[in-house]
């Protein structure tokens, strides 16, 4: 059997990755002996010999791939006699949120320009305490003390407000950033956004219950819309200041209805009761295998 092995965004993974085979129960299992096969790092494509197998209808095993840092994946493979078989299905590795320890990301130098334009215009407002170590910081320096959490959340939200197929390429509607947490950032935006997320078909109208303005400023009857595609969707609330009316958005990315993975349905991002920027990241890796368009520059420290 020969079957491919990496991570969400088609890296090969950097160590020992294990692969248990064990034949089911019944019939189906017929002929069939547990193993355990194990690779070295950095290898995308894994043959394995030796497995046995009843003649004829051959022996259905079940397969679970396990390596450190990462969530266990499996399935299930016909294993027949005398013939190199192609795994029924790739294994594609999701990062464990919590192994994580850092992040390595692009220089601020390197980033795209609408990311540094939002970083370099940005007046950082304290609406927690949590904000305060920002407030008075842009560019470089705004990029460089956000951290691993709120830097892998703004790199995930400017990759898909700038993804064209999937949410029109809003981000040059944002004009300068206030807040940026780990599951979220406001920006002041432009007045023309309401109207073009309205129109477009890419996007429906979303409850704003759980996004409350900033200090400042109220809801506004421009509501909230949410990208239609199946996960990783892009969610904007507006909301105006009360002083001169100007218009910002909470702009945020969810998993929505999740994805199934291996036998494993990863049904929410969150993470001491917020959305883990890092699962985001896997859901939108995993939006797009084919061109990898949405996968956001960084990768994992553990």
């Amino acid at each position: 059997m020969t079957v491919q092995l990496t991570d969400v965004t088609g890296q090969p993974i950097p160590g020992r990755i294990d692969l248990d085979f064990a034949r089911v129960t019944g019939d189906a299992g017929v002929g069939g002996v547990a193993a355990d096969v194990n690779s070295t790092g950095s290898v995308t494509e894994l043959t394995v010999h030796g497995l046995e197998c009843r003649g004829g209808p051959g022996t259905l095993y079940r397969v679970s791939a396990s390596t450190d840092h990462y969530r266990t994946y499996s399935f299930f493979q016909l294993i027949r006699e005398d013939r190199v078989t192609t795994a029924s299905d790739d294994v594609e590795f999701w990062v464990k949120p919590g192994d994580v320890k850092g992040i390595t990301s692009p220089a601020f130098g390197r980033l795209p320009a609408e990311a540094r334009r939002l970083l370099t215009d940005a007046t950082m407002v304290r609406e927690r305490n949590e904000d305060a170590d920002l407030v008075g910081l842009s560019g470089e320096a705004l990029y460089d003390a956000m951290g691993p959490l709120r830097q892998a959340c703004f790199l995930n939200i400017v990759t898909k407000a700038a993804h064209a197929a999937t949410t029109g390429a809003i981000i040059e509607e944002f004009e300068r950033l206030l807040v940026c947490r780990q599951d979220r950032f406001f920006a002041t935006v432009k007045k023309g956004l309401p109207n073009r997320v309205r129109k477009s078909v890419l996007y429906k109208s979303a409850p704003d219950d759980l996004h409350p303005p900033l200090n400042g400023y109220v809801k506004s009857a421009e509501g909230s819309f949410k990208s239609q595609d199946a996960h990783a969707n892009i969610q904007v609330t507006f909301q105006q200041a009360r002083a001169t009316g100007a218009l910002a958005a909470d702009i945020d990315i969810d998993e929505s209805s999740g994805i199934r993975h291996g036998f494993e349905v990863i049904a929410n991002a969150v993470f001491r009761k917020r959305t883990n920027p890092y699962l985001i990241r896997e859901f939108m890796a995993s939006a797009d295998r084919l061109k990898r368009s949405l996968v956001p520059p960084y990768g994992f420290r553990f």
